[in-house]
């Protein structure tokens, strides 16, 4: 999979040697099974028109730049976006730089330059996407515009579990509420973060809530059992014999403890 960082510098430069595509729209924080399913419905649209599959996100999250004293809580840093991504068979991964000046492009121009510019012929995105300044456009003035560009528009519907939508922002308020055990029919596993033993929690992941939890963590081809205490937002306590650990662990969350091990 290419990765390409796109940003109003070197836009017209990509846009030279850019391939047709099917591109799937989103900012995709966690890649949960809302997204999968935008992502699984471009790669069917890819495949039955020869096109390469493409992904076209954002990055910093967009609330971060617009108001500076918001602090925005990342469900997972770029790299493992790009692992998730390169799993489900994406071609190539559009990483557009989020400023404000990119915050004022008008809609039309943010497709013009961005996702036409970019040789999109099918265009996929969820029924909730919106895009451009103050977010003015919506799936309905994507309908008019694709109509008119002459290029192909799904809007995928609502993926829900338990009568609620699967986004980003329930699988943070899980997290809060420590309902691990429910992640894996958000997220179609384990919430997964990396942790490094002397620095604490890596940048852009977030953690649990204060508590004890079983976890997994991962070690070569196997997975050692243990419990994990959350202190604070960057910290966490491993019951274990810490020398047998490397020093980066990567953990998996599994379910909550209603006591915290002695």
């Amino acid at each position: 999979m290419k990765v390409i960082y796109v940003n109003a510098n070197n836009l017209q430069e990509i846009r030279q040697s850019s391939p047709n595509v099917a591109m799937a729209l989103g900012y995709f924080d966690g890649v949960h099974l809302g997204h999968q399913k935008v992502i699984q419905t471009a790669k069917e649209k890819a495949k039955a028109q020869n096109l390469s599959l493409a992904v076209l996100s954002f990055f910093p999250h967009p609330k971060s730049v617009l108001f500076s004293d918001i602090e925005i809580s990342y469900l997972e840093p770029l790299e493992q976006k790009v692992e998730k991504l390169e799993r489900l068979e994406v071609d190539i991964f559009y990483i557009v730089e989020f400023t404000k000046e990119l915050a004022k492009v008008e809609a039309k121009d943010f497709l013009d330059d961005y996702i036409i510019g970019l040789n999109a012929k099918e265009i996929i995105c969820g029924f909730d996407y919106t895009y451009g300044a103050k977010a003015s456009g919506t799936v309905k003035t994507l309908a008019v515009y694709a109509a008119t560009q002459q290029v192909g528009l799904t809007v995928v519907e609502e993926l829900k579990w338990n009568n609620q939508k699967i986004s980003s922002t329930l699988i943070r308020k899980h997290l809060t509420e420590r309902k691990l055990i429910e992640l894996p029919n958000l997220l179609g596993g384990f919430y997964k973060t990396k942790y490094c033993q002397k620095n604490g929690i890596l940048p852009n992941y977030s953690l649990p809530n204060v508590g004890s939890y079983k976890v997994l963590i991962e070690d070569r081809h196997s997975f050692i059992e243990c419990v994990a205490t959350v202190k604070c937002k960057k910290y966490i306590q491993i019951h274990h014999e810490m020398s047998t650990l490397p020093n980066l662990l990567t953990i998996q969350w599994v379910d909550r403890f209603r006591t915290i091990p002695s």
